[in-house]
């Protein structure tokens, strides 16, 4: 079977398969679940098929809540259907949850996890949206990266069919919603493999119909209302179970193994994080970075969180751990702990309980990555070492400073598992010009013309469309799982010259990286435009300056003021990412603006002759010492 890789970031990956396994897809857009939405959209337009070769109907709503509300209304007929959703918008849905989840309706809500308003709006991440709604009933599967959000988004399709719970599979907004990466498709093949016919045509039995009438939605008194909710644990009880089964069959169909719960790490672990989301991947590489220093630790992913499966629970941790530290994405004001953390703490005391003889590990709760903010190995390394400590510190918070009720972990910011192999790319661009659609370009060029893995994660201003773009973009032979923010980068590129007087764009560029500017100053005086510290940094550093006038190029070659195609040619010429990459030495002749059959190797005839390499060395800084790539 051919599964050749492809790019695309978490929302496409999970919209993929949603849209394939429904026949009524109700949608309305919020940010940062929005592109499962358009995608949805997009290909019912183009008369996309799911695998039973009809086109699904793509619904816009007036609202979450009316989204909600037709999916209802829909599954209640028979069909298969989806949705997409974040934050309030997934608060509005609600009360449709407790309704499909009541009557044991086939169902999945895919949410891309954002944060809810609380004292302020914020559209990044967290999980505050899906721990709100843990309580209605519908089966909760956590995806760690773009690849387990396509391959989650099929094991939720598949097991809520088999055990008429509703799913909500979610992944982390933002971090794994809008990261594009390298990922092995799911062919129609495999998703015949692993959804059973025989809980499609039980779910179409179960429609309402005139011809077979049930009673459903009714009101009931006490005397049956507590009787009938309880009629449904043996749904849950044996939830868990199916899952796996499908896990299972997944693995043997697609060759990536999933387990409600996935340990890895020393099988003599004494210390172990738990957590569930994209902070696995800074997580795991902490570990890694750890195991080879021969510290015992581990790392407990969670990917089914509702129901809790016990069994599973204790079976994939080490019998010798004596320290847990438990990492929510959340905070609840005003209880004992996070989510997370108390039913890790309500687990061990029931099994202590029930077997007193058992030994107890010490537990310990921390919040961590609250509207997306930044979680890195070096974090994950302080929460380690605070569980080395005889008397830990409990309810903490890790990656910020807490100077009000003092919370937070102290770590080292010098500590970095970033491997040396992969090239770390910066670049900062305006909102609306272009810079990150290039990027994202650049990643599908070169992970389909490479046996490179790629990644990209773009910061946003909340403001969009006129804000700073920062895309942070990663290439390596390895499977990349940094899931977090470059700050060690070994190419930095800015395509707005009027940045360097705002920010410091060089701040995370390492010793002897390349630096390649856009700027409408010739080689004689462009030194003397930039600010003084920006000139230190680049001698401090030894950084390889490289100029361009990128506006000039996008005139001369008839591309109006559009930069970002030259700005991504300059990148793979200058990187070498891409075989071949490094321009030849451009002839003396001067450069002339492509007309007719002429106008096709613009990019040799006038791009590269643009760029230049800027000496770094004060002796050499008079201007003169320009030399074309």
């Amino acid at each position: 079977m051919d599964r050749v890789p492809i790019i695309l970031d978490g929302n496409e990956a999970a919209a993929s398969v949603a849209y394939r396994l429904s026949e009524v897809i109700a949608i309305y857009p919020i940010t940062p679940s929005s592109p499962m939405g358009e995608w949805a959209d997009q290909w019912r337009s183009e008369g996309k098929k799911n695998i039973w070769g009809a086109v699904p109907d793509v619904v816009e709503m007036q609202s979450e809540g009316g989204a909600a509300g037709a999916l209802h209304g829909a599954l209640e007929t028979g069909v298969l259907g989806t949705t997409f959703t974040a934050s309030q918008g997934l608060l509005l849905m609600i009360p449709n949850m407790f309704k499909i989840a009541g009557e044991l309706t086939a169902a999945v809500i895919h949410v891309a996890a954002r944060t809810v308003a609380t004292h302020a709006l914020s559209i990044f991440g967290d999980h505050s949206d899906v721990m709100a709604a843990r309580s209605t009933g519908f089966a909760m599967l956590a995806s760690n990266s773009v690849q387990e959000a396509h391959d989650l988004a099929l094991i939720a399709h598949a097991a809520t069919l088999e055990s008429r719970i509703p799913f909500l599979h979610f992944f982390d907004g933002f971090r794994t919603s809008h990261e594009v990466n390298k990922i092995i498709p799911l062919l129609d093949e495999d998703l015949r493999a692993i959804v059973d016919e025989r809980f499609v045509r039980q779910h179409r039995e179960r429609a309402l119909s005139p011809d077979r009438p049930v009673l459903r939605g009714s009101a009931q008194n006490p005397d049956v209302f507590f009787q009938a909710r309880e009629a449904a644990n043996p749904f849950y009880r044996a939830c868990p179970q199916i899952v796996q089964d499908v896990m299972d069959r997944f693995a043997k169909q697609t060759g990536r193994g999933y387990h409600l719960f996935d340990y890895v790490g020393a099988p003599d672990a004494e210390r172990v994080v738990m957590l569930m989301g994209s902070g696995a991947g800074a997580a795991g590489e902490c570990l890694n970075a750890l195991e080879k220093a021969g510290e015992k630790v581990g790392l407990l992913k969670v990917r089914l969180y509702k129901p809790f499966a016990l069994e599973a629970f204790f079976a994939a941790l080490p019998a010798t751990v004596c320290g847990i530290a438990v990492l929510d994405r959340t905070k609840e004001p005003g209880s004992v702990g996070e989510p997370l953390y108390q039913d890790i703490v309500t687990a061990f005391m029931e099994r202590q309980a029930a077997n007193g003889a058992r030994r107890m590990p010490r537990i310990i709760g921390g919040r961590y990555g609250l509207s997306s903010k930044e979680f890195t190995p070096a974090m994950v390394k302080a929460v380690f070492d605070e569980l080395k400590k005889p008397e830990p510190q409990n309810h903490f918070t890790i990656g910020i400073r807490d100077d009000v009720t003092h919370t937070s972990l102290d770590y080292d910011r010098a500590f970095s598992t970033e491997d040396p192999r992969t090239v770390r790319a910066l670049f900062y661009g305006l909102g609306s010009d272009g810079t990150v659609g290039a990027n994202k370009n650049s990643i599908k060029i070169i992970g389909k013309g490479t046996n490179n893995y790629a990644q990209g994660y773009f910061v946003y201003d909340s403001k969009k469309a006129g804000a700073i773009t920062v895309s942070h973009v990663r290439f390596g032979p390895e499977q990349i799982a940094s899931t977090y923010l470059i700050s060690q980068a070994s190419f930095v590129a800015c395509h707005q010259f009027p940045f360097i007087d705002r920010i410091d764009v060089l701040s995370a560029a390492e010793p002897g990286a390349t630096f390649l500017l856009n700027a409408p100053f010739g080689q004689e005086e462009i030194w003397s435009h930039l600010p003084r510290q920006v000139q230190q940094t680049i001698i401090d550093k030894k950084l390889k300056f490289y100029l361009i006038d990128a506006y000039g190029v996008a005139r001369e070659a008839g591309m109006g003021s559009r930069i970002n195609t030259i700005m991504q040619t300059c990148f793979f010429a200058i990187s070498g990412v891409l075989p071949g990459g490094r321009p030849s030495r451009p002839s003396s002749r001067p450069s002339r603006k492509p007309t007719g059959s002429a106008a096709k190797p613009w990019s040799r005839r006038i791009l590269r002759p643009s760029i230049r390499r800027y000496p770094t060395s004060i002796s050499e800084s008079s201007g003169k010492g320009f030399r074309n790539v």
